[in-house]
């Protein structure tokens, strides 16, 4: 039986998460919001935001979907002025993350979708502006839902992609049945948390797996932290080596070190799951990883 065809009996019955009307959700404006760029001095107010040291990103504590968002994700990841809260800065980060990375990630999340197409139900972890999502449902997917921290990243992504189901959840804390998903996909999310959170969401992909599910995982390459052979900088390789190393040096990510650091074969295995398929290339780093049968023994 096709994974598309599988019998979900078994969790249909289950609810899903209520689904927020995103396009009627008021976000407060926060400070980043009101950057006048009219004015020189509002670009001299972002160009210090960038260039000074991270802060706590600013959120209004009383609203409810800032009351589940984890400490780790309240800051201003790879310098944007209050991270990933808040409508204007995050729009533009949506739209510039595609073009600093020179296309590569966009051309990535279209073979990832390739790879779960014959899949009935995706779930795409740290969605951020939806568009891997999209890709997956552009692929011929029925059932495919997205999931971040940020309420303004989903709002943007629900605004996008009205067909896409978008609900707020950590990683780590999904709100989702178990076995409800054939495949998870997930692009530049788990070099943003810290280890004790990367076992914690692993364990939840393997919970909402179904048994042989795909695990799909793309993250930043550590060989763009390597020496760069200068001699190679005359091939278009050894230029993209250069770009993407001076790139990885100027955003923050706090979580990145102890991310490259990690025995990948170990981790995975740990929580449950194969390796298929590794590939590592600058910029990205590519796990394939499939749900290991509860009566695998090594």
């Amino acid at each position: 039986m096709s994974i598309k065809n599988r019998d979900l009996s078994d969790v249909d019955g289950i609810q899903d998460p209520q689904v927020p009307n995103w396009a009627e959700l008021e976000l407060a404006q926060t400070w980043a919001d009101q950057i006048n760029f009219s004015r020189p001095s509002g670009w001299w107010q972002l160009f210090r935001a960038i260039k000074g040291p991270p802060q706590r990103v600013q959120v209004d504590s009383a609203d409810a979907l800032f009351t589940n968002i984890p400490k780790y994700a309240l800051q201003e990841f790879h310098n944007l002025p209050n991270g990933n809260y808040s409508s204007r800065i995050s729009r533009g980060y949506i739209k510039g993350f595609d073009v600093s990375m020179l296309g590569v990630v966009s051309r990535f999340r279209q073979a990832m979708a390739a790879q779960v197409a014959n899949c009935r139900a995706v779930l795409d972890v740290g969605t951020a502006g939806g568009t891997l999502a999209f890709e997956v449902q552009r692929a011929g997917v029925a059932d495919v839902w997205g999931v971040d921290v940020s309420p303004y990243l989903l709002k943007h992504a629900a605004t996008d992609y009205p067909e896409i189901r978008f609900v707020q959840a950590p990683a780590e804390n999904l709100p989702f049945a178990d076995q409800r998903f054939d495949a998870i996909v997930l692009c530049f999310l788990l070099h943003e948390m810290p280890p004790k959170y990367v076992r914690q969401a692993l364990a939840e992909f393997h919970r909402v797996l179904a048994p042989g599910g795909k695990l799909l995982i793309a993250e930043p390459s550590p060989a763009q932290l390597l020496p760069i052979a200068w001699g190679s900088l005359l091939s278009a390789a050894g230029w993209r080596h250069l770009y993407f190393k001076t790139l990885a040096r100027f955003v923050y990510e706090p979580f990145v070190a102890p991310w490259h650091k990690e025995d990948k074969t170990a981790l995975f295995n740990a929580a449950g799951f194969t390796i298929c398929k590794h590939e590592d290339r600058i910029p990205i780093n590519f796990f394939e990883l499939q749900k290991t049968p509860a009566d695998h023994t090594d």
